[in-house]
């Protein structure tokens, strides 16, 4: 049986992101660095998945990020083949939202972002809520070995299994994910259930693994809030959560480079490009001259998709050459600094 007394339910850790629509368009997307490729999904044994420390956020509200500091742990073992247990702690008592209880999602992979230092220097594991909003003992030797963990940028991914899948399998790379849920369909069970259209709490979790299970497309989890008295934190989420709607966030932590391109590239801007443009061919070639002069990454596909990565390369770019910003537009003043450059 689920102990029930291990972990208070009035609320698991997630919070609604406050900024308005506008502004969360402006994260940096998956779908801006490569479009999702199709999984060749087939039937992974348990024996073969990959399993990590189990973490515990005990009585407090830290899902999110105890699901954070697994993944940048996770990354750190894919670079360096050593796991590194972060403190959760760090993280949770700098949260924006600060003394309420939970974190919205981009605040957290923000924090993660910037780093979180090791556990052994600010212990988290078994903490309640008082415990964990405490960060008297945040000394500089901390915040420095923060830095040095750090994770890569933060990249927001389609809720869609599949684009899902296709991060976490075959590299191993950790994906967060967000979930809504009630006691019933989540609590006690190795693979929870949809039980119908009711919601009651929001939880953050790290997602392992992809595979078939049941006879379904399903992502593996470690989860900090148990589903059995034996400290079992490893459970599967199947495709009907999708289907359902259940799925509130992914993202996941990757590196972004600007380190330029070998070739210089040769274009000419006749047209406006703004925000949101997708499988543009300007779009693309705007990209590839920006990573050139190395204000976007030079690591990645170009795709056409202009969103956050685009923006920011954009407007470091305006800067650069004495253009005033105006955010996420590529007019008249931009494109003829682009050709007096790039034709």
């Amino acid at each position: 049986m689920f102990n029930f007394k291990r972990i208070k339910l009035d609320s698991l850790g997630v919070v609604d992101d406050p900024r308005p629509p506008a502004e969360k368009e402006r994260d940096y997307k998956h779908e801006e660095l490569a479009m999702a490729m199709p999984f060749d999904w087939k039937e992974k044994p348990e024996t073969a998945w990959r399993k990590y420390p189990v973490f515990n956020q005990d009585g407090s509200s830290s899902c999110v990020f105890q699901a954070i500091a697994k993944a940048l742990g996770i990354e750190n073992y894919l670079e360096e083949g050593l796991f590194v247990a972060l403190s959760r702690r760090d993280g949770y008592s700098r949260r924006a939202n600060r003394p309420q209880k939970g974190t919205y999602f981009a605040d957290g992979m923000d924090i993660g972002h910037k780093g979180l230092t090791i556990e052994q220097l600010m212990p988290s594991q078994n903490m309640n809520e008082a415990q964990m909003n405490n960060d008297s003992d945040r000394t500089v030797a901390c915040e420095l070995v923060a830095k040095i963990l750090r994770g890569g940028n933060y990249i927001a991914l389609p809720i869609n299994i599949d684009a899902i899948a296709n991060i976490v399998e075959p590299t191993g790379k950790p994906v967060v994910l967000g979930v809504r849920f009630t006691d019933k369909e989540w609590f006690g069970k190795k693979v929870p259930e949809v039980l119908g259209s009711e919601t009651k709490y929001g939880h953050g979790i790290c997602i392992t693994n992809a595979t078939f299970y049941n006879g379904k497309k399903a992502l593996v989890i470690e989860d900090s809030a148990y589903y059995d008295a034996s400290k079992e934190a490893v459970r599967v989420v199947d495709e009907s959560w999708f289907e359902a709607g259940r799925i509130m966030f992914a993202g996941y932590f990757t590196d972004l480079k600007n380190n330029g391109t070998d070739e210089k590239p040769h274009y000419q801007f006749n047209k406006d490009l703004q925000y949101g443009l997708k499988n543009d061919n300007d779009v693309k070639k705007l990209q590839e001259c920006l990573a050139y002069l190395k204000f976007f990454p030079s690591r990645v596909d170009f795709t056409g998709n202009f969103y956050g990565i685009t923006l920011k390369a954009v407007k470091d770019f305006q800067l650069a050459y004495n253009i005033e910003p105006v955010q996420g537009y590529v007019g008249k003043l931009t494109r003829a600094k682009l050709n007096e450059l790039f034709i």
